[in-house]
């Protein structure tokens, strides 16, 4: 298993009300901590070894900041099909159903949290199976606006 941050699908999408400015265009640091996993056939233990809390980087163009900010977080290896996400008032809310290489069956990840123009906080919850056996993974990102992108 490549760590429990490959399990979760995160987005954010949507335009953000008028009083509270979506994400702003330029370059990001996003790190995803893992809170909770019950993964069958795979130990806490392990999934927490490989919880390597690494910040990534990555650069959101303007267009993109205008009309799918959600790039800033999707998850390496997760390909997701159904995504309902709104950002306004400075709150997150969403939903996505995706899958990733690592399990047969996609998985639907709820998230909340709160965001400015220069940052974001987020939890989601992780729902689905593996072996038959269900499956949930609890994690909290957050993103950090850094400047230009290079």
């Amino acid at each position: 298993m490549h760590g429990a941050a490959l399990l979760i699908p995160l987005a954010l999408a949507g335009a953000a009300a008028a009083t509270v400015p979506g994400p702003q265009a330029g370059r990001w640091t996003h790190v995803t901590q893992l809170v909770s996993a019950d993964i069958p056939g795979v130990p806490e233990t392990l999934v927490r070894a490989a919880d390597k809390r690494e910040p990534r980087t990555t650069c959101l163009t303007a267009k993109q900041a205008a009309t799918t900010p959600q790039v800033l977080l999707h998850a390496p290896g997760a390909t997701c099909s159904s995504r309902s996400y709104t950002l306004t008032a400075g709150k997150i809310r969403g939903q996505s159903v995706c899958r990733v290489k690592e399990l047969e069956t996609p998985v639907k990840t709820i998230t909340t949290g709160t965001y400015t123009a220069k940052g974001y906080v987020t939890r989601s919850v992780t729902t689905g199976t593996r072996g038959g056996r269900p499956l949930k993974v609890v994690t909290a990102t957050s993103g950090k606006w850094l400047g230009a992108c290079r």
